[in-house]
Order: structure tokens, then sequence, then C-alpha cells
């Protein structure tokens, strides 16, 4: 997003925002912290170059290559208070139609010296001030950020409009705003006429279904109100073993949301879950785990509700048994261990969710589950509830003390003793690879969704409450998303790497994921003939009328999931190599 805005953790709490999958602990009260994430409102992600050669058979694959390079350094920070294009984001995304609601997101570059709270915000549409605020929240990524939810109504407004964005209009901040002039922006937004938007989103309204456990609300026209039935047994499954892991009974029923788009790693949950649903999973399958680690979020706040992110998420994954697939969470330690990505455990607590997501959850659950086996669930439980954030200055003392009074441990000794009792369990080589592949598979997907999904990137992620946006909102909010050719392309091999590393073969894993980063570090080019087959394949369904949501490449033969648009069902195409160009079956 070009500026690293500064980091504010001290200012507003965002222990609600609990991420798996982007899980938050939020609520519909006023008072609570949403966090927001980018999105350009006004056009969609740049397609990218024609492809300079034609794509040959699946070549194949080679051995796992090494973890990803690391990023960039970033530009150099600006001097003062200040704020670019870059840093404002519009909803629904990528496209705005007239009748929404439009949301505002807008971070900044804000000095050491300067209190974020203290900075005003203006918005104008067309020279008249629409909404003002502060930059008043943070997100997780810890940045200053200014909300403002579905503050334009566009109802009878299509066409180009201008959009200003003001900090401290009135001059009030004096040291650390010198420069006046980089204090706004201003961007051209087009609101497009009703009549274009797909009949579906026109006609979209939540529906709403009872379990026994739960409330369930979709989206019509959507892939989970085609698979409605399904997913309300799946989500009774979910609450029932996350009641049992925790042995607490639900005080009322949940709300599920069910969503048409990937926000995060698939998920978030406050005081209800909100979970992706769509053909083109490409943060991942694992439905049962998902839902049940959601579940959990709400379920411990019953006993729990001040517990803080390291353990909250430690005991989500535990409890779910496993992140994103059933795990032996034991081996699967130790085998981050062996890779070396092993975090102390004072710095994760510290500062979780910057941490790589996957080791972070993992380590969490690692040793959330030596804690139960070594003393129990019961006396977990209560020592699991007493740890807050107002226990010590830091969250690694706060768990420190509580292991003292409850385990009569320091948190020195109960890593040590945790890392001594892994030593034995020497995991193999595959699930060393699997923890590796697993590791660089979500790395790739962020980076994906920073280049051409932003809005789903965890750590800026705009996780909006559910009900609110029901009942004030846009369905578009949650079930929007870009679907440019070079998204489908790039969804579409993610999802297949997945599937190949669900299936334990790691290489052919690897060999997409290599393509992926090759079409990442070219600017969206297919340089190599895997990523030239995928596109020929989804370029070759557009022109017939179809967008792909799966595919499964073999050899000179490819098995495609499509759909038509504005419909959900899906239906397969074969595909056969036919000299260089991938071609339809009859």
């Amino acid at each position: 997003m070009g500026k690293m805005p500064r980091r504010i953790y001290p200012f507003i709490l965002i222990s609600w925002l609990l991420v798996l999958v982007a899980c938050s602990q939020a609520t519909d009260s006023p008072t609570a912290v949403p966090s927001p994430l980018p999105i350009t409102a006004v056009t969609s992600p740049t397609a990218p170059p024609t492809p300079t050669a034609s794509p040959t058979a699946v070549p194949s694959p080679t051995a796992v290559p090494p973890t990803l390079k690391p990023e960039p350094t970033p530009s150099p920070l600006p001097p003062d208070l200040s704020i670019s294009e870059d840093d404002v984001y519009l909803y629904p995304v990528p496209e705005i139609y007239a009748g929404e609601k439009v949301t505002f997101q807008i971070l900044a570059y804000v000095p050491d010296n300067i209190t974020p709270q203290d900075v005003t915000v203006n918005v104008l549409v067309d020279y008249q001030d629409i909404t003002d605020g502060t930059l008043e929240y943070v997100n997780l990524g810890g940045d200053a950020v200014a909300l403002f939810t579905w503050a334009w109504d566009t109802n009878g407004e299509p066409g180009e409009h201008l959009v200003h964005v003001i900090l401290d209009r009135y001059d009030a901040i004096q040291v650390g705003d010198e420069n006046e002039d980089n204090n706004q922006v201003a961007l051209n937004v087009n609101i497009r006429d009703r009549a274009e938007m797909p009949i579906p989103q026109r006609d979209a309204t939540w529906v709403t279904a009872e379990t026994d456990c739960c409330t369930v609300h979709v989206v019509s026209g959507t892939a989970a109100y085609r698979d409605l039935t399904s997913l309300l047994a799946a989500t009774e499954t979910a609450v029932d073993n996350a009641a049992a892991r925790l042995d607490v009974e639900p005080a009322e029923k949940l709300h599920a949301y069910f969503i048409d788009r990937v926000i995060g790693q698939g998920g978030y949950a406050g005081n209800a879950m909100v979970v992706s649903y769509l053909d083109r999973q490409y943060s991942g399958k694992g439905l049962n785990e998902v839902l049940t680690h959601e579940a959990i979020h709400i379920l411990d706040r019953q006993f729990a509700p001040d517990r803080i992110s390291f353990l909250a998420e430690g005991v989500a994954v535990w409890a779910s048994g496993g992140h994103y697939k059933a795990e032996d969470l034991g081996p699967r330690s130790a085998a981050l261990v062996a890779l070396g990505q092993y975090v102390p455990l004072p710095q994760l607590i510290d500062d979780f969710y910057p941490i790589q997501h996957e080791i972070g959850y993992l380590e969490a659950a690692g040793f959330v589950k030596y804690l139960v086996e070594q003393y129990g669930w019961p006396q977990f439980r209560a020592f699991y509830a007493d740890v807050t954030a107002d226990d010590a200055p830091t969250l690694s003392e706060a768990v420190d003390l509580n292991l003292q009074q409850y385990f009569g441990i320091t948190l020195a000794q109960a890593e040590a003793d945790w890392l001594a009792s892994m030593e034995p369990l020497e995991p193999d080589d595959t699930a060393v690879l699997d923890l590796q592949t697993s590791i660089r598979y979500y790395n790739t997907m962020r980076r994906y969704q920073q280049a051409y999904d932003p809005t789903a990137y965890f750590l800026t992620a705009w996780l909006p409450y559910p009900g609110a946006l029901q009942e004030e909102g846009n369905p578009a909010d949650l079930t929007r998303h870009p679907r440019a050719e070079v998204n489908v392309i790039l969804e579409t091999m993610l999802a297949s790497a997945d599937a190949a590393m669900r299936q334990g073969d790691y290489k052919r894993a690897n060999a997409l994921l290599d393509s992926v980063a090759r079409v990442l570090d070219n600017d969206g080019r297919y340089i190599d003939p895997l990523a030239l087959s995928y596109h020929d394949i989804v370029h070759t369904a557009a022109i017939e009328g179809y967008e792909v949501q799966q595919a499964e490449l073999n050899g000179n033969r490819a098995i495609v999931k499509v759909t038509r648009p504005n419909l959900t069902t899906l239906s397969q195409l074969d595909f056969v190599l036919s000299g260089q160009t991938w071609v339809l079956s009859d």
C-alpha cells in the first residue's frame, strides 16, 4: 500500500479481533473497535499483459523450492502527517452501484509525536461534507485508521464524483504537520448505474434458516444459498463439537453468516461467526475446522471474556483439532522447531498477529495442548479465563504471572519443558514437508491478496459487524470481490495447490506455488508453462461464457468446474492439450 503507517498499539485495544482465518472478537455495540481493510472501489485490478508464449503440457513437478524471499525494504516515510491516494479505500469493491451505501476506510502516516485520535478526518463528495471523525481505530497491523461505515448514500447518483479526504482540516496540529500540502487527496469515483449490476446482486437479499444451535444467514444467489441445507448440518456439527471440547453449553443460539468472498484466511467471529464459502475458495478448504474454530471463539467468551489473543487462538486451534485440517499438534510443533521457524514465546505473545500467521497459531495451539495435557482442562480453563491484558505491563508478563499462580511455573520454565517434551518426537520428512508447504502456501496467498485482492488481507481487513451490516449496509460488502481474469487464474491455481497439498502431493503443490509466485514477481505476466496453461483454460472458458471455479490438470488433460454468469450451478468441462493449445473436449 505504499507508505507504512506508524505502529500505534497503545491507543486502542485490538483484542476483540482474533484472526484465524481472521477471527474477530467484535460485538455489534457502538464501542467495539472495528478493524478496517484496504480496497480500491473505483477500478478493478489491472489486467495482466497478454501472454507472450503458448502453454505446453503441465510439467512434472520439481523438488520443493526454498521459502519465499523476504519482502523488499519499505520506501522512506514522509517527515510529517500526510495521506496519499493509496491510503483511501471505498467499499463495496471493486465496483459501486447507485443505491449502495459507501464505506470509507482511511489510513495515514502519523509521526510519533502526534496522537492519532487528535487527527481530524473530513470526507467531502462534490465539495459537500459527508462525514468526519478522527483516526480513532487500529487495525491488526497496528495502523491508525478512520472508518466511516455506510456514510454516503449513492441512491440516484450514478456518474463521476469528486471525493476529497482531508486530515487536520483546520490546521490544529502544528508540530509534526509542517507541510499542509500533503494533508489531503482527491479521487474521482465512478458510481455505476444500477441497471448495470448483475441480476443476482441487484436482487440479493438475506436469507435465514434455523437449526437447534444456530441461526444461519446467507445471501440469495450465492454458493452458500445453493448449499444451505448442507451448511446447516455442518454448522450444527461444528457447534456441537466446540461445546463438547470446551465443556460448555451455549447460552443462546449462535449466528453464522456464510459469505461469498474470502476475508483473511476464511472467517472471523465476534458475537457471530462469519465464514467464507465460495466455489473458488482460494484460501483453502477445511470448512469443519474453520466453523469449529469460530464457534469456539464465541463459546469461550462465556467463561473467558477478556482472554488474550495468543491463548484464544491457541485454544481455538487446539479444540478444533487443527488449524485448516485435522493435525497432530505435537509432531507438527516439533516440525516447526525442525524447520528453524520457532518464535520465542515472549516475542510471540507480545506481538501475536504480525508474526507469520501459521507459525503463530501453531505455536499457540501446541503450547495450549502441552499445558492441558500436563494440568488438565479444568485447571487450564481457570488459568485461561484469568489471564488479561490488565495483569501486567506486557502480555507475556501477564502469562508468566498467571502460570506461576496456577501451575507454579514461570513462562521460561514452561517453554523450556515444552520444547524438551518435543525432542523425542522427531518429526518425519513428510510432517516437515507438509508444514513447510503450508506456510509457503499461505504466504503466497497473502502476496496474491496484497496485489490483486487487497481488501481480503487480514492485517488490514475491514471485518464488518454482520448484524449491523444486515440492517444498514449492503449485501455486496460481504459478497462482491474482484473477478478480473487475473483473479480467476491465480485463485484457481492457489485452490489447486491447496488440493494437491491435502492429497500429500507436495511436489505438485510447490510447482503451482512456484508458478503463482512468478506471476506475482512479474506484474501479472504468465511466463512459465503451468501458468500459461491455467491462463489458456480460463480464457477459453470465458470466451465460451463460463467462469472457472476449479481446475485439475493432469498431463494433457484437464477437468474444470465452471459456472455460467448469474448462476451458481456447477458444471464440468473437459479440456485437452492440442499441440500448444488447450481446447474444449467434445
